[in-house]
């Protein structure tokens, strides 16, 4: 505590008049006898005794009294969190942080968060000096001044700011201002304006700074709004065909504090309405629901899904998806000196898919694989390889994890050490060796078991009716590979009746595998001359055609987007074109066996984006907000408060601004400046000790006349 008159304390001097006056008035009583008295001896000496007391009391309250006084007209208080830089017309520098994130759209009594955000802001330069330097960083989006600018300048780039996508953390932002305003030697303070979303005050990364500077946090809002989002939409089924029922799940989440009833979320295709569902969401609960439509046509089809209850934020509730109809798939074919591949091309030709998707099939030798782009196949068949090397696992398990789909035949004559070291690479089990005879005519199994809930199975098998289980055909296999599962992300489609697994799927990565323990020959099994063998053979390649990265959002607006460049002209310049028409380029990058195209800045606004190459359209791509975004529950003050300072460093000061107003701002920075003045305080306490005095005084002197007169 300081003070703003400190030469009034010199009247403190003046407390000692009550202590003068009560001595001087101090005389000790004559002894008198009186025998009519004695008897009243005893109660004298108690009143004698609180009279003693009260005059004592009068002394500490007359004292008080006057101390009280003398301390309010010295004008003490509390010192503000700028008062130790600010100094009439001293040049300083500002760093401004202002919340521009989706959840500043948000509205209460005063307005939108966000422009009650930029009034404050504005407010806090109209009280710099003229030759002040500022930096203003904005939570989202690059920082609007990377280095301090005058302060005329600051304004006119505030009122330039926007909401947008993006944000990084309170605490990050923070630490960008720190590092502007360090540009300039001068005293320093930062300010940081926003809603206190707690997402934002999330940020895993403290970094103290080198030297604490002081920081007004600034709150705006502080409610809990009732507010619904659309936080996912996944493609569910994995096989798409032209023609065929899709399932697409949206998960819908409750970020408020009552319960959402009646919910009802629609899905649209090619901007036509196909799907409706309607949930109820508990208070902070959250529902999945299901949609099922059915591609007319091939391509890729932008769809949205969207809920119709209006709500605080209205961004989120809007999601994109991308349903990609295949018009072609790319498989390669690698096959060994003995292996057969008649039965797979007749099985992928087009006579026997008719007016289904297009296979684009390229047959090698095994000689020719390790000379051969992987990167451009949806799938590489390996049927009967002899051996493998080194580098052709290492390059296999690489387009696998990148996303590619790999269909594998064992060959009789193959090297079960290379086969085991691609399984290794793969994160699949053992190769024990071969069961059975090959061309044989005594079978190991029957096809036992089959995973019918896997996609792959999907549609394949009809129950008819009055049938307690689906029939399947059952062919005999005479050669196996005597596979052993691993602990890994695998599981068996088919099984054996002796137990061993015919069909395996190992994920790896990003991609898939399909592993048969049989090769597509005669010699092996029946399956090939079975009817079961052409749709399962292409429900098989179909499935490993469509990666992860096609089934589900893949981009979140603001930030860096990352695509595999599948099918792209080597020679063109990838181009992410907006639905505003923005472009954003990128140059291509290998990574491994496949390219890639990073842009950053990535797409600014949710949508359906499309990566073109020159004036060709490649694919479409869906971006959505953050799903941080849409919980709007804001961190307690002084919590945040704790947050910040442990994160940053800095000392965090709570500025409270009761409204957004120039007034209110200018008030709220002279209390910050100057501190809370306590002299109301001090005369308050001095007149409330002076009625007490006459109080206490008045009592003592009904007593005196009353002992006076006894």
């Amino acid at each position: 505590m300081t003070f703003l008159n400190p030469l009034a304390l010199l009247a403190l001097a003046a407390a000692a008049i009550p202590i003068l006056v009560h001595l001087f008035h101090f005389r000790r009583p004559q002894r008198v006898a009186f025998s009519s008295l004695a008897f009243l001896k005893e109660l004298q000496q108690t009143a004698l005794q609180r009279l003693r007391i009260r005059q004592w009391l009068l002394l500490l309250l007359r004292t008080l009294a006057l101390v009280c006084l003398v301390l309010a007209f010295a004008r003490p208080v509390l010192r503000g969190p700028l008062a130790s830089w600010a100094g009439g017309g001293t040049a300083t520098v500002v760093g401004l942080v202002v919340d521009n994130s989706p959840s500043m759209a948000v509205r209460d009594a005063g307005g939108a968060y966000f422009a009650q955000a930029r009034t404050i802001a504005a407010g806090i330069l109209a009280q710099l000096d003229a030759d002040a330097r500022v930096c203003l960083v904005p939570v989202a989006g690059a920082a609007m001044t990377p280095e301090p600018v005058p302060r005329d300048v600051a304004e006119e780039q505030l009122r330039l700011l926007t909401i947008r996508h993006g944000a990084r953390t309170l605490a990050a932002a923070l630490r960008a201002a720190y590092a502007c305003v360090q540009q300039v030697q001068a005293p320093a303070v930062l300010y940081a304006i926003g809603d206190l979303q707690a997402s934002t005050l999330v940020d895993s990364l403290a970094q103290p700074v080198p030297e604490p500077l002081p920081a007004l946090l600034i709150p705006v809002g502080g409610q809990t709004p009732a507010n619904l989002a659309i936080t996912d939409v996944r493609i569910v089924s994995r096989i798409i065909e032209q023609g065929q029922p899709v399932r697409i799940e949206a998960m819908l989440a409750n970020f408020g504090t009552a319960a959402a009833e009646g919910v009802v979320a629609t899905l649209s295709l090619e901007e036509q309405r196909v799907a409706q569902a309607s949930v109820d969401l508990p208070p902070g609960g959250t529902a999945r629901v299901t949609f099922t439509t059915t591609p007319a046509r091939r391509g890729w089809l932008p769809g949205v899904v969207e809920l119709l209850q209006p709500d605080a934020l209205l961004e989120d509730n809007t999601r994109y998806l991308v349903l990609h109809v295949p018009e072609v798939r790319r498989v390669l074919l690698v096959a060994g000196m003995q292996a057969r591949t008649d039965y797979l091309e007749l099985a992928l030709s087009p006579e026997i898919r008719q007016e289904r998707v297009r296979f684009e099939i390229t047959r090698i030798t095994e000689e020719a694989l390790p000379a051969t782009a992987l990167d451009g196949y949806d799938v590489v068949g390996l049927v009967g390889l002899h051996d493998l090397s080194s580098g052709e696992v290492a390059a296999l398990a690489r387009y696998v994890a990148e996303g590619g789909g790999l269909l594998f035949f064992p060959g009789a004559d193959g090297r079960l050490e290379d086969y085991r070291r691609l399984l290794e690479a793969l994160g699949a089990g053992q190769v024990r060796g071969f069961v059975g005879n090959w061309n044989g005519t005594t079978p190991i199994g029957t096809f036992d078991r089959m995973d019918l809930a896997h996609p792959l199975f999907e549609g394949l098998f009809v129950q008819l009716p009055g049938q307690r289980a689906i029939r399947t055909e059952r062919p005999a296999v005479y050669f196996a590979l005597n596979y052993a599962p691993g602990s890994g992300l695998e599981q068996t489609l088919i099984r054996l009746s002796n137990g061993l697994p015919l069909l395996q799927e190992v994920r790896h990565g990003a991609g898939r595998v399909l592993l048969w323990t049989t090769a597509p020959d005669p010699a092996w099994s029946e399956l090939p001359l079975r009817g079961l063998f052409v749709p399962l053979l292409y429900r098989s390649v179909f499935y490993l055609a469509g990666s992860e990265e096609e089934a589900q959002d893949a981009l979140t607006a603001g930030m860096p987007a990352r695509i595999r460049l599948q099918a792209f002209p080597a020679d063109a310049v990838p181009e992410l074109v907006g639905p505003d028409g923005q472009v954003y380029r990128a140059e291509p990058e290998r990574q491994g066996g496949a390219r890639w195209a990073r842009f950053e800045p990535g797409p600014a606004q949710p949508g359906i984006y499309e990566l073109r190459a020159g004036n060709q359209v490649v694919r479409r791509v869906a971006v959505n907000p953050a799903v941080a975004e849409s919980d709007l529950r804001p961190e307690a003050s002084e919590a945040a408060v704790r947050r910040l300072q442990e994160q940053t460093g800095l000392s965090v000061t709570l500025l409270e601004v009761p409204e957004a107003s120039p007034q209110a701002v200018a008030a709220a920075l002279r209390q910050a400046q100057v501190g809370v003045e306590l002299w109301n305080v001090f005369l308050g306490l001095a007149l409330g000790l002076l009625v007490l005095e006459m109080l206490v005084a008045l009592r003592t002197r009904i007593e005196t006349v009353t002992a006076g007169n006894a």
